[in-house]
């Protein structure tokens, strides 16, 4: 129902009793409203289902009670399946009045972004005509559902920026499948453990940005009747994630809990959160309130078992310390006694298997020192993509260490038999790899290797890490102080002629400051061969590389015969980006892209050079020319350029390109092209490539003079 039908409801609100069949009501900006039901009028509405309610800035309730209907005990809406309400910024009850309210079918509550709003259901005082809740008038710990509501089906329940202190003190579903509670900023936890039994289908919990939640589940006193009791914590729960909650502590109070069925767990901005799961403290269960006297540092521990995990990601938790504490359990643990003996005793390694996880994630996690602290090792069977962002107190990798701190990972053979994407972002991360503490082989099936951000110091990517990658087929290093791209030195004369990139097929660079001619020259090239180490390579970006010229790139581009794609942005050091010679043999290319190099003149230069024959790119079907403030033409010598496939041009921000090239051009492909001067759009295409640049660059000029005419004008006019 819309604003224009709202007099019509006001004059005669009971005609709509006359609409037997309706079945959805939506109420959008009706202002003029302040409740729109009695109880008798939508008890007439026996078929309705859906009730959606949004942006009614003066609504307080949806159904109101009338002096009639206070001798009637109990309502029950038959057919109700659906209730929205969202931006109703007065809302405060969804019913005013004194009666129980069931709702047998009522499977989906969405209540959005209604700040007044305390309780689904609030009682009314005929004396003062005051809303009081459960607990009475003022009461500021008034529940969202009381035991006057019963929706036995519900299922899909979202709280988002409420009022709320409280959602359940009484079981009203056992139905429930996913939860969803954010901005709810009064919430000291979300639920008492006792109500944990009526949750048991529960599948999808995400808490997010509650500022005052300390406790996801809060032990009320009744756990320690039964110390067996919520062994097994929501049965049926598949994903839970928590984000954003700046005084959560912890999930729960509990001795042992198992969660069988989660695959996904995500905690992320938790600053205060040191363990999943704490034991209470002498038998008496802490109240929510109380910080915990424990000394939990880790997320992990042996009160919590995750036998089927599948997806862990840990980000901005800045407490943690650890992953596991003491013996931790996520699904296989055992023992094994390792030959190493101190003068006291055997050492102990603890052996910890992950069988179902293939997603893991650590991030900016600024005092995680270890995975575990003491000797353990790690299996990981099934982890195919790993990211380390920022953990800079922890070593990532490395061997198992009898008194020193534990790495994060301490690998072998068999860590990560089936790992292929790795991406690692620290500034210590290379002394896990340059101390040379990997053995060979510890990434067999690794195919995308990520390094960023570790710029502090002055570092080489070494060539026995990448030998010990034989099924690399991407790299990406971005922001990183690399004086070597790898280290070849104590290696023998046949180890340094075996490819360590024979089955790359992309390779990224950005940001690389030291990254100079001769480190990139000598790590991509066999210099007595010289012959490439990437002879796979099919595509190729470069960005930000302030040292690259065109005798830097020259004798490896020359080299990869199977380039698809090339991307060169923010190289300012380039004038040209190829010579003749190499064009002819990039017979593969696809794509060209070049992007903000202030001083390049040309793409290809052929100065000096005797030219044999034409140019021709067989394969190339896209090119881009952008934002080149220096580009006089794709080529200024006078010769024959072929794009025989070439179906995309696009040219812009390029003021000096007079045209394309200064001989002949073959485009028969070419039917348009995106050619613009600056950000007023594209310019007409003029039949072929060379007629449409130089439209391009005489408009550009023309536009240009007119700027400067209006500019000394004005100066006059001062």
């Amino acid at each position: 129902m819309f604003p224009e039908s709202i007099e019509i409801w006001k004059k005669n609100p009971r005609a709509i009793l006359e609409l037997k069949n309706l079945s959805q009501m939506m109420f959008y900006r009706c202002s003029s409203l302040k409740y729109i039901f009695t109880l008798s009028m939508l008890l007439s509405l026996k078929q309705l289902e859906r009730i959606n309610v949004q942006e009614c800035d003066t609504m307080e309730q949806v159904i109101r009670e009338d002096e009639e209907e206070a001798t009637t005990h109990e309502f029950t809406f038959t057919r109700l399946f659906y209730v929205k309400l969202e931006a109703c910024f007065n809302l405060t009850n969804f019913y005013l009045g004194s009666r129980a309210l069931e709702f047998p079918k009522l499977s989906d509550i969405r209540i959005v972004w209604c700040p007044k709003m305390t309780a689904f259901s609030s009682s009314i005082s005929r004396e003062s005509e005051k809303v009081i809740g459960e607990q009475g008038v003022g009461d500021n710990t008034t529940t969202l559902f009381c035991h006057k509501v019963v929706i036995p089906n519900l299922k899909h329940l979202t709280l988002s920026s409420i009022n709320i202190h409280e959602i359940w003190h009484h079981p009203s579903s056992l139905s429930l499948k996913h939860l969803r509670v954010e901005g709810c900023h009064n919430l000291k936890y979300l639920f008492p453990s006792f109500l944990l039994k009526d949750l048991v289908l529960l599948r999808r919990l995400k808490i997010k940005d509650c500022n005052a939640m300390e406790q996801v589940i809060f032990t009320d006193g009744l756990g320690a009747e039964d110390q067996r009791r919520n062994h097994t914590i929501f049965s049926k729960l598949k994903l839970l994630s928590l984000g954003d909650l700046p005084k959560l502590t912890n999930f729960c109070f509990q001795n042992y809990s198992e969660f069988p069925c989660l695959k996904k767990l995500t905690l992320k901005k938790c600053p205060l959160l040191k363990t999943f799961i704490s034991k209470s403290v002498c038998g008496d269960e802490p109240q929510i309130h109380q910080p915990t006297q424990t000394n939990d540092s880790a997320v992990l521990n042996e009160k919590v078992v995750f036998p089927r995990l599948e997806k862990l990601r840990i980000q901005n938790c800045d407490s943690l310390e650890e992953i596991i504490e003491l013996q931790g359990l996520i699904a296989n643990e055992s023992q094994s006694t390792s030959a190493t003996r101190s003068t006291m005793a055997e050492t102990v390694t603890t052996k910890f298997v992950f069988p179902h996880v293939t997603h893991l994630g650590l991030g900016k996690l600024p005092r995680l020192k270890s995975f575990f602290s003491r000797m353990h090792t790690s299996q990981w069977p099934s982890l195919k993509q790993m990211d380390v962002i920022e953990c800079p107190k922890a070593q990532i990798f490395g061997e198992v260490q009898i008194s020193n701190q534990q790495p994060l990972f301490c690998v072998n053979e068999d860590t990560f038999p089936v790992l292929q994407d790795l991406t690692l972002t620290t500034s210590d991360m290379m002394k896990g790899i340059c101390d040379g503490q990997l053995s060979l082989q510890c990434f067999p099936n690794l195919k995308l290797l990520n390094l960023q951000f570790f710029p502090e110091t002055s570092t080489t990517l070494p060539y026995s890490f990448i030998r010990s990658l034989p099924k690399l087929q991407k790299l990406v290093i971005n922001n990183a102080s690399i004086s070597e791209l790898v280290r070849s030195e104590g290696l023998g004369h046949k180890e340094r002629h075996t490819s360590a990139f024979s089955q790359l097929k992309e390779l990224s660079l950005s940001e690389l400051p030291e990254l100079t001619l001769k480190t990139l020259f000598e790590g991509l090239i066999n210099e007595e061969r010289h012959t490439s180490a990437c002879y796979q390579l099919e595509a190729l970006r470069l960005s930000q590389l302030p040292e690259l010229t065109l005798k830097t790139i020259e004798p490896f581009l020359l080299s990869f015969k199977n380039l698809l794609s090339m991307e060169v942005s923010r190289c300012h050091g380039f004038i040209n980006l190829m010579a003749c010679w190499t064009a002819k043999s990039l017979t593969l290319l696809e794509s060209l892209s070049i992007d903000d190099c202030e001083m390049i003149q040309e793409i290809i230069a052929c100065e000096g050079e005797e030219i044999q024959g034409n140019i021709v790119f067989p394969k190339l079907k896209y090119l881009e020319l952008s934002c080149l403030p220096s580009l006089a033409s794709f080529s200024l010598a006078h010769h024959l350029l072929e794009f025989p496939v070439l179906q995309m041009v696009k040219v812009k921000k390029c003021p000096k390109m007079k045209n394309f090239c200064q001989g002949e051009l073959s485009t028969p492909r070419l039917e348009q092209a995106h050619l613009t001067g600056d950000e007023d759009g594209e310019l007409q295409w003029e039949g072929d490539l060379n007629t449409s640049i130089k439209h391009m660059f005489d408009e550009m000029s023309v536009q240009n003079s007119q700027a400067v005419e209006v500019t000394d004008q004005l100066l006059q006019m001062k």
